[in-house]
């Protein structure tokens, strides 16, 4: 994306809930709709043949280059498809990047629900579609994809409050890519209006504007699903040189067993020298070199009939596949004849709040408050301001 795309990047992020203010002032709507709210751009889908677009009242679209605003009929579905380098739907034909606008009713892409405007963009004959939605709402449709609505109220509002400061440290991350966060792991899991539970809702709106700060500016917070106890140093994950000392590993007061209290994994040799690109390799046995003070593996060394190699640990997972080495806390590495089992506790990089343990300690009687001082101890927690 060139330094003009990213330019009009920026400027949109205001330009959209300033026009929305202006519309709230005339209509006697101020205080429900903030006029500068911050937004946040979410990709939802990529590289798409087609997409279907519906509502249930009729949807404004406005071509982003020509600026012409069309009306697209309530009631129906609607293709949008690829044609001559910009979109078309029905007979109506735009230009390379359109935003769809609704009112009080949801926009449908897809099938699926989404608060706020989408932008539709062609990129080289394929698709691409970005959800613009203020910050607030945004969470709504990712607390529910992250913890479990069941959870105690206080577990939801840590992650709320963490989530929302997630957002807001990482607004542009993929800006030369037209969106500020996915909505896949990559960076929080979005599963837009359909997703919303009453119970997170109220998470969101307890702690409404809430982030955790450290000596004045936005902490930098991470979190994950499992830490098996105890919760890992960041250099051991990406290198970092200097770790804050809110993001150092500690142990969980208090550790229940969980479903990622234990899991095992097992791939063939052939498979696995297949992955690392041996040609012809043959691996003969795994083994862990190193672990550190959280019990996670530091490095692990693969043996060939040629020789050995010594792979970082979470590289290795990312070789083999998060969701299969689901962590690297293993506690036992079993070599057969013919294929390797890898047994181990918790699930993700294990830096910063536990999702399980966070839960652990809302059902013992921590309040949000208290469970975030745990997990990012020396932040504190305060209002955020445009």
């Amino acid at each position: 994306m060139g330094l003009r795309k990213r330019a009009f990047f920026c400027v949109r992020r205001y330009l959209v809930f300033f026009i929305i203010g202006l519309i709230c002032i005339f209509g006697n709507l101020i205080s429900s709709v903030p006029i500068f709210a911050q937004i946040v751009a979410v990709q939802i889908l990529d590289g798409a043949s087609s997409v279907n677009v519906s509502s249930e009242e009729i949807l404004k679209i406005a071509d982003m280059k020509t600026g012409k605003v069309s009306a697209l009929p309530t009631g129906n579905s609607y293709p949008a498809l690829p044609a001559s380098g910009g979109i078309k739907i029905r007979e109506m034909s735009f230009s390379s990047m359109i935003r769809i606008m609704g009112g009080p009713k949801l926009i449908r892409i897809n099938g699926r629900s989404y608060r706020g405007s989408v932008i539709l963009s062609n990129d080289k004959g394929r698709i691409g579609a970005v959800n613009e939605l203020g910050v607030e709402d945004y969470l709504l449709g990712v607390l529910p994809r992250e913890v479990s609505p069941k959870w105690d109220r206080e577990a939801l509002k840590a992650q709320a409050v963490v989530s929302r400061t997630y957002i807001l440290r990482n607004l542009g991350r993929f800006a030369d890519k037209g969106y500020d966060l996915t909505s896949c792991d990559k960076s929080q899991v979005y599963g837009g209006a359909d997703s919303e539970k009453p119970e997170t809702t109220f998470a969101v709106f307890e702690t409404k504007g809430q982030v955790l700060e450290y000596r004045g500016a936005l902490a930098s917070v991470y979190f994950h699903a499992d830490s098996d106890g105890y919760t890992e140093d960041p250099k051991y994950v990406w290198g970092t040189d200097s770790t804050p000392e809110y993001l150092k590993g500690r142990r969980e007061p208090v550790r229940e067993k969980t479903p990622y209290s234990f899991w095992e994994y097992r791939i063939s040799y052939e498979a696995l020298a297949k992955i690392l690109g041996g040609k012809g390799e043959t691996v003969r046995k795994v083994e862990c070199k190193k672990k550190n003070s959280s019990g996670r593996v530091v490095s692990f060394v693969v043996r060939t009939a040629r020789g050995k190699m010594e792979i970082d640990s979470n590289k290795f997972r990312t070789i083999l596949g998060a969701g299969h080495l689901k962590s690297t806390k293993i506690k036992r590495i079993i070599n057969g004849r013919k294929d390797v089992a890898f047994e181990g506790g918790g699930w993700g990089h294990g830096v910063g709040l536990s999702q399980w343990g966070a839960k652990e300690l809302a059902d013992k009687g921590w309040n949000y408050k208290r469970i975030l001082n745990f997990y990012f101890p020396g932040t504190n927690i305060s209002q955020f301001r445009d």
